[in-house]
């Protein structure tokens, strides 16, 4: 490996120069297999840049190649994003499941939404959808939300619309997930495909209103459609609100029959004045007996015992849950914020770290700068015990530098003890 040359390759990319990365690093790797995994897989990631897929996909496969390189189901994944890129989803199908062999690939959600994606372009929705579903559920997916609402597509186009509804729902009420709109959008249009027009017209009105997203032809018809179908008109006042509520959104209340005094209530009041005591206690005695029937069983004091035991169980196993999650207070972005904001204004950042000695804290920061103009938190990687968080740092003089910042669980919130750089530059994995 051409250490020079490899140096000048990683300048580059750090820069954004694609051009002068890709060539830097094949020229490192001198077309030697063994031992150049990692130029081979930096060379590809610069030509998905550049647009050259083609390419890129032959530069994967030499790093795959290399038989000690660690990250090859890394290189599978990107394999997979660049041949569903070129539309030959069997080919980006086998690279997304090569990369989900690999048990110690911790990006696995990357490799499920992009296998998703294959399978619904070759028609194999179930498969698609249960590739979206592990999406959703895997731990360590930090945007659930695109898994959920592709889940939806799904279920739509298996005629699924009730599970449909329940996928959309679960993406809207995600409050990180960029897409809610969208989601949003579609929970009203598998609404309209189940004849709930009210649900149907609150859902995309919220997607236009809460989360402005802009409705397509379709979309537009489409909730056109289903105010015609609840009776009121787009260009009309529309239903009244009241704290929140809209009342054509409420049933009917139906009118109330009215009361007629008539023969019956006068035969009615002549029978009381004409019972006899007996008849009168024989009543009293029907209507108490009605009354202990009516009323409610009370419950004993086991039974109460075992709901409180069965809410404890419920709310420990969500603790537990949450935990495992690796969910904690500060959370991993509150606790990278701080410590970014700190060091860029010169403050002290120990108590965003673990207990460690001074020095390596600044030794560990200084391979941060202080002249950016913003950075970005991306994908952040939970366990119970350990998170790892991407940022990326605009600096000032120009191009993009991204780092991991590694953190560790302390009481229930979590501690940076560790940076390096990092390289995730791609929405399918590095």
């Amino acid at each position: 490996m051409d250490q020079t040359r490899l140096e000048a390759a990683e300048t580059a990319y750090a820069a954004g120069d694609w051009t002068t990365a890709a060539r830097e690093y094949l020229g490192a790797a001198a077309g030697e297999t063994q031992g150049s995994g990692y130029a081979f897989h930096r060379a590809g990631n610069a030509l998905m840049k550049l647009k050259r897929l083609d390419d890129a996909c032959a530069v994967y496969d030499r790093a795959l190649l290399d038989e000690d390189y660690p990250d090859k189901a890394t290189v599978s994944c990107n394999t997979g994003t660049a041949k569903a890129a070129l539309g030959t989803y069997d080919d980006a199908a086998r690279a997304f499941r090569r990369a989900l062999d690999d048990a110690s690939y911790g990006a696995r959600y990357k490799a499920l939404l992009g296998l998703g994606g294959a399978y619904y372009q070759m028609g194999r929705i179930e498969d698609s959808a249960e590739a979206y579903r592990q999406a959703a559920l895997d731990g360590g997916n930090p945007d659930p939300g695109k898994a959920l609402n592709n889940l939806g597509l799904c279920f739509v186009a298996l005629d699924r619309s009730e599970d449909a509804v329940e996928a959309y729902r679960a993406a809207v009420e995600l409050p990180g997930y960029k897409g809610r709109g969208r989601a949003a959008a579609n929970l009203g249009m598998a609404y309209a495909s189940l004849g709930m027009h009210d649900r149907a017209v609150a859902s995309f009105e919220r997607a236009r209103d809460e989360f402005g997203h802009t409705f397509s032809p379709s979309l537009d018809a489409a909730y056109r459609a289903s105010l015609a179908a609840r009776g009121t008109s787009a260009a009309g006042p529309g239903p009244d609100r009241v704290e929140g509520w809209t009342t054509g959104e409420m049933p009917p209340v139906p009118a109330a029959k009215p009361y007629d005094f008539g023969d019956e209530a006068d035969d009615e009041v002549e029978r009381f004045f004409t019972r006899t005591d007996t008849e009168m206690k024989v009543a009293d005695r029907d209507a108490r007996r009605r009354e202990r029937h009516e009323r409610p069983p009370r419950r004993s004091g086991w039974v109460t015992v075992l709901m409180w035991a069965a809410l404890v169980v419920v709310v420990a196993g969500g603790l537990i849950g949450a935990y495992l999650y690796g969910l904690g207070y500060p959370t991993q972005q509150m606790t990278v914020n701080g410590v970014l904001e700190a060091h860029a204004d010169g403050d002290d950042v120990s108590t965003y770290w673990v207990a460690v000695p001074a020095a390596d804290v600044n030794k560990a920061m200084s391979s941060l700068p202080t002249d950016w103009t913003s950075y970005e938190i991306g994908g952040v990687v939970r366990s119970a015990r350990t998170s790892k968080v991407d940022v990326t740092v605009t600096l000032e003089r120009g191009g993009v530098v991204t780092y991991q910042v590694s953190l560790a669980r302390e009481g229930v919130g979590w501690k940076v003890n560790g940076v390096s750089t990092s390289f995730n530059s791609m929405d399918g994995g590095v």
